[in-house]
């Protein structure tokens, strides 16, 4: 649970509901970038047609994020000198974790869309964070999951030592041992031919039938690769959402071990037909990629804002679980604000599915995308799991 801060700033309001997004429309981000841009224009017409919020239309200021912290520090601060009363992204958990304190320091409230790193989860927020992506916390319970679902009684947890994978491998090897399985052996290693050399000695030695991984784009196939090429026993692999879309400079994997590597991402794109259409009437060759995690911020943020009938970030905030759990189901503003408008309870339900946040701005329920790799090392899905109470 997120921890109070205790430098927050009285935020100074006006009539208008002004939204800053910080999303990358250049670098290796870009496409996420720019699918949310489209999502965000998309919701802010649907908004301001619809009246606005409390009587007024609201106003939405984007800043990139380039593909660097500093990029969006200046971002952020760009935003906050201009008066926001929310922020939608940096879309990274790197470049959300360097931006955050000011935004909260600042009494604006930050909404994620993306940014799923375990060191979001007691980050001192004051109330002021929330998202809209499962944290990696989940991401850690669903990878157990299909690690139990393997029946083996031999696993090895291997990870990148690092401020990332760390954690996430921790709370991997809780989840596994709670589902009732033995960690045999758990092993860090940091990139470099030495470190990745031990790792693999230490998980071989282990004899393990499933190995699961949590690593990055690059170190993930390395260490995989490395893995399966110093055994003769047929290991299958469990891996974390980074390793579905491998850095372009990583080994491919062979046609006989990409298909027994299984991972767990979150869903990408939405499922809803009216979205999608929506989508491209704004972009004809929009992606999609996330759009629907950077909708349900928009809406949710002015959802909030007209039920609390306050701009102020805190106020939004506190309105926020109650819009997202029981009452009316509706996946827009347009058909939330109806029920509203006739003091009905409502449970906004994103064009991504069932979207349920509690007190402390966390996703309770997920859906992940389970994926493995074809003999073309092409990632593919083959269905969904589903955590928590949705």
């Amino acid at each position: 649970m997120s921890q109070p801060a205790t430098t927050t700033a009285e935020h100074q309001i006006d009539d208008t509901l002004v939204i800053g997004a910080v999303l990358p429309t250049v670098g290796t981000a870009s496409e996420i970038g720019v699918s949310m841009a489209n999502a965000l224009q998309l919701g802010v017409g649907e908004i301001n047609q619809s009246g606005g919020v409390n009587g007024r239309p609201i106003r939405l200021i984007t800043r990139e994020e380039g593909d660097n912290s500093a990029t969006a520090v200046l971002a952020v601060q760009s935003l906050l000198q201009f008066g926001v009363d929310a922020i939608i992204g940096p879309t990274s958990s790197p470049n959300l974790l360097a931006t955050l304190g000011a935004a909260v320091e600042a009494g604006v409230l930050t909404c994620a869309p993306t940014a799923s790193a375990l060191a979001l989860d007691n980050f001192p927020d004051d109330g002021l964070f929330l998202r809209t992506v499962p944290s990696d916390s989940l991401q850690a319970q669903a990878m157990a999951q299909l690690v139990e679902s393997s029946g083996s009684s031999a696993v090895a947890v291997v990870y990148l030592d690092d401020n990332y994978g760390r954690p996430f491998a921790e709370a991997t090897r809780a989840a596994i041992t709670q589902q009732g399985t033995t960690v045999a052996s758990f092993v860090g290693f940091t990139p470099g031919e030495a470190s990745v050399s031990a790792a693999v000695t230490a998980v071989v030695k282990a004899r393990p039938q499933v190995v699961a991984v949590v690593a990055d784009a690059i170190t993930g196939p390395t260490i995989i690769n490395a893995i399966d090429a110093a055994t003769d026993d047929t290991i299958t692999f469990v891996v974390n959402d980074a390793a579905r879309r491998p850095d372009a400079s990583a080994q491919p994997f062979s046609s006989t071990l990409g298909p027994r590597i299984t991972g767990v991402s979150p869903v990408a794109h939405a499922t809803s037909v009216a979205f999608t259409t929506g989508l491209l009437s704004i972009d004809s060759e929009a992606t999609g990629l996330f759009a629907h995690n950077a909708y349900d911020c928009l809406n949710i943020i002015a959802l909030a804002a007209a039920s609390a009938g306050s701009l102020r970030p805190l106020a939004i905030a506190a309105e926020i679980p109650g819009l997202t759990t029981g009452g009316t189901r509706c996946s827009s503003f347009p058909t939330c604000e109806v029920s509203l408008a006739e003091n009905r309870n409502i449970n906004y339900d994103g064009p991504g599915g069932n979207l349920a946040i509690d007190a402390s701005g966390e996703m309770t329920s997920a859906t992940f995308d389970r994926f493995t790799f074809d003999e073309n090392s092409r990632d593919v899905s083959i269905g969904l799991l589903r955590l928590g109470d949705g």
